[in-house]
């Protein structure tokens, strides 16, 4: 927090939690206020490690708390990914010379290829409260568009959308999760670009 010149304050709004949250929990028992979170919040654990710019690995050994499931710190080298993003109603991403990149460094993407990789960022409401507007979902070209997996899809009137895939009657069907928005067939004309591997939540 010193460092990166955060206040309890600015600490607290960023992982969503109250400046006494880190005061008198983070801070006091912060081992133990991480478990929990873990247990129960996980998306929290996220923010506060992207406040505090920090990868999983990075925190376990500045800390020396091991978060469940991350890896022990120096058994396997971070794979950092450059992934260019679009947004979503543009074309998909080959056609998208000038879109802009992330680099991300999370264990989800482990074992993938970076050129597997592209990340379309969310636009309006028809995915919430799963998505919102303004996040960034990374695809990934090599998984298996199966039904209820999200995944990013060119169609031919709408460029490329972020739905969630579906099989009824024996044909596809790309599914809001904000039932607001009704359900559209997958045509012929439409095409899988890829299955959603990771979340970056807007900030």
């Amino acid at each position: 927090m010193r460092e990166l010149g955060l206040s309890q304050k600015e600490l607290g709004a960023r992982v969503g939690k109250s400046q006494a949250w880190v005061s008198q929990e983070l801070l006091r028992t912060p081992e133990q206020v991480i478990r929990y979170l873990w247990a129960r919040d996980p998306e929290a654990v996220q923010r506060l490690l992207h406040a505090l710019q920090w990868t999983p690995e990075e925190f376990s050994r500045e800390t020396g708390i091991q978060l469940p499931g991350a890896e022990i710190p120096g058994s396997i080298p971070v794979v950092r990914y450059r992934i260019p993003v679009i947004d979503a109603g543009a074309g998909p991403p080959m056609w998208n010379e000038g879109a802009e990149y992330i680099t991300l460094h999370i264990p989800e993407l482990r074992g993938k290829r970076e050129e597997e990789l592209f990340a379309v960022r969310v636009k309006g409401d028809s995915m919430e409260p799963t998505l919102r507007d303004g996040d960034i979902v990374v695809f990934w070209t090599g998984g298996a568009p199966e039904p209820g997996r999200i995944v990013a899809v060119h169609v031919h009137w709408d460029g490329v959308i972020v739905k969630r895939l579906q099989r009824y009657n024996g044909s596809w069907y790309l599914y809001s999760d904000n039932p607001d928005h009704p359900p559209v067939p997958l045509t012929e004309h439409d095409r899988v670009l890829g299955v959603a591997a990771t979340l970056v939540r807007k900030m």
